[in-house]
């Protein structure tokens, strides 16, 4: 009798646990997280310079599923393009799930099949421009900025506008000289796709482009670089910083001080897949439900990166935006012309005229 008691307290057991996970996942995701469970790792290629932020959404992972080892590498989105690419082709083990800013990369990855086919069950929560079929997704949406250092300019000095920048430039280049930082889109496909996106916004960019030439100011390849150099006070103003990385620093750095451009304001979206060759595909599966699902997305947001879900508000500094005036870039094949080596080069050769 006994026997059959313990027998009917492990089933009790057992039905309680099935109903819980019944509560958690859909069928299909409690298949997902027990194959996952058999793979036991999970190895993400990331572009994401915020380390509180990297520290805070891998914790919360782990606690979520801490039956998962997780290995993270973090570079620049064109370092991590050409490491990918030279894995895969070489035959060597590779990332398992990438996620980066430099969006039209992710969509050459996934235009040349490196992306596996998922359809997320957070899917029904995304706004269409936030998922390129069911291969590649937005993880954030977030906006792009100018900054400044108050300790070197006033407030009222610092311009609303991208033609406000320009005439300010303008008013004084031997007092700006050197004075701004801005991405360098020869070395840095973000910087690329940033520059390359206001001048589709307006041609008037390229006039803006003139000023920074006539300033000198200097490249960088990464929005944390430039702002740890505005904090130093090596320069005054940064331009196309991606503002989630320069609220999180305003937090310990109030002489940072972020402008959200009144005439337009781009948005830009970290986009993720699971690889087609994943060594541990399942794993993949469940980090990219986690970082669109509320749990993960309120982890981003609280490290300033917009969330993509419909059922949830934008951080404080972002609600304020006239959605009138902002300009989301679009996951999808329109990314590639960026990539085209003729309009790259037509671009980089008007770039460095603006520069001479």
């Amino acid at each position: 009798m006994s026997r059959f008691l313990a027998l009917g307290a492990l089933l009790w057991m057992a039905a309680l646990h099935a109903d819980s996970l019944a509560q958690d996942f859909p069928r299909s995701r409690g298949e997902v997280v027990e194959a996952a469970r058999q793979e036991g790792e999970l190895v993400i290629y990331s572009v994401l310079h915020a380390d509180a932020a990297v520290t805070d959404l891998l914790d919360t992972f782990h606690r979520r599923y801490p039956f998962i080892k997780v290995r993270n590498s973090d570079d620049d989105g064109a370092l991590t393009y050409r490491r990918f690419r030279r894995e895969v082709a070489a035959g060597r083990p590779s990332a398992d799930f990438i996620w980066s800013s430099a969006m039209d990369l992710q969509e050459k990855l996934i235009n040349d099949g490196f992306s596996l086919s998922y359809a997320s069950p957070e899917m029904p929560s995304l706004p269409a421009w936030a998922h390129w079929q069911d291969l590649g997704y937005g993880v954030t949406l977030e906006p792009i900025a100018m900054v400044y250092n108050r300790r070197f300019l006033k407030a009222g000095e610092m311009p609303r506008t991208h033609a406000g920048l320009r005439d300010l430039l303008n008013s004084d280049t031997h007092r700006f000289q050197g004075r701004v930082a801005v991405y360098n889109p020869e070395k840095s496909e973000v910087g690329m796709l940033l520059l390359s996106q206001d001048v589709r916004v307006t041609r008037d960019s390229w006039n803006l482009f003139d000023s920074f030439g006539a300033v000198d100011a200097q490249l960088y390849s990464t929005s944390r670089d430039m702002l740890q150099h505005i904090l130093n006070g090596d320069h005054w103003i940064g331009y196309d910083v991606i503002a989630s990385y320069a609220e999180e620093m305003h937090k310990a750095h109030p002489e940072l001080v972020v402008v959200y451009p009144s005439d337009y304001v781009l948005l830009l979206s970290r986009v993720a897949f699971v690889t087609a060759a994943a060594t541990h595909p399942n794993a993949g599966k469940l980090f990219l439900d986690f970082l669109l699902s509320k749990e993960g997305q309120t982890v981003l947001k609280r490290h300033g990166m917009g969330p993509v879900r419909n059922d949830m508000d934008m951080p404080e500094q972002q609600s304020r935006l006239d959605p009138v005036r902002t300009q989301a870039i679009r996951i999808g094949p329109g990314l590639l012309s960026g990539l085209d080596s003729l309009v790259r080069a037509q671009f980089l050769r008007r770039w460095q005229s603006a520069r001479s």
